[in-house]
C-alpha cells in the first residue's frame, strides 16, 4: 500500500495576497514571449517544405543508374527495365513492418527464369509512418517523401500502387536527391523559422 504524504498549502504573506505575486510568477513565461514573433504558419495558405528526412507518403525509386551496389547483385535475378521500380520483391519491408498486412506484394516467374514484380500495394490507413520498411529495403527502393497531405474521402483511395509510387519517387528525386541529408536545408531557413538556438 502506497502512503500519501500530506503537504500543507503555504500561507501567503499580505503583499503576496495584494499584488498577486504567484499569479505574476506563473505568467512569467507568457509575458516573456508575448511580443515575440510567432512561428505558427497560416496553413493551408502558407506551407513549409518539410526536411528531406521527413516521413511522408511512400514512393519507389526507379532504375536510373544511381542504384546501390546491392542492386547489381540482385538485378541478375530480376527483370527490371530502366525507368521501372527497382523493387526486387525480397519482402524485407513487409518483414520489418509492425503492421505487415498493409503490404500486398506479388511477383511472377518469367519463362527466362527471372522474377518480375507485378504488384506492390500499400494501405496507408494501416501505416504508422515509422520508416522501418524504408530502413529494411536492401536496394534503396522504398523511400518516404515530403508529401504529407494524404487525406481522402474514400478508403480505397488510401491504397497506393506501384506505378503511383514510382512516379512519386521520380518527382521526389528530381527535386531533392542532391540536397544534403539533414533536418533543415540550411541554417538560415532554420533560424528564420525557429530563431537562433542558444546551447546551454
Amino acid at each position: 500500500m502506497v502512503k500519501l504524504k500530506y503537504v500543507e498549502r503555504p500561507n501567503l504573506s499580505l503583499i503576496e495576497k495584494i499584488f498577486f505575486l504567484d499569479f505574476i510568477k506563473g505568467l512569467k513565461v507568457t509575458l516573456k514571449n508575448l511580443f515575440k514573433k510567432t512561428i505558427t504558419t497560416k496553413y493551408p495558405y502558407e506551407k513549409i517544405t518539410p526536411p528531406k528526412r521527413f516521413r511522408g507518403t511512400h514512393a519507389h525509386r526507379v532504375k536510373d543508374g544511381n542504384e546501390p551496389p546491392s542492386f547489381s547483385v540482385l538485378e541478375k535475378f530480376m527483370d527490371i527495365n530502366t525507368g521501372e521500380s527497382r523493387c526486387v520483391a525480397c519482402y524485407m519491408c513487409q518483414q520489418a513492418c509492425p503492421m505487415p498486412s498493409l503490404f500486398r506484394i506479388e511477383a511472377v516467374q518469367l519463362p527466362n527464369g527471372k522474377k518480375k514484380v507485378v504488384r506492390f500495394d500499400m494501405n496507408l490507413l494501416n501505416c504508422l509512418y515509422c520508416g522501418l520498411c524504408v530502413d529494411a529495403c536492401p536496394v534503396d527502393c522504398l523511400i518516404m517523401t515530403d508529401i504529407y497531405e494524404t487525406a481522402k474521402y474514400q478508403r480505397e483511395k488510401c491504397v497506393i500502387q506501384m506505378d503511383d509510387m514510382s512516379e512519386r519517387g521520380r518527382d521526389f528525386d528530381s527535386r531533392r536527391l542532391k540536397e544534403p541529408d539533414r533536418i533543415w536545408i540550411d541554417d538560415q531557413e532554420r533560424i528564420k523559422l525557429w530563431g537562433q538556438i542558444k546551447w546551454s
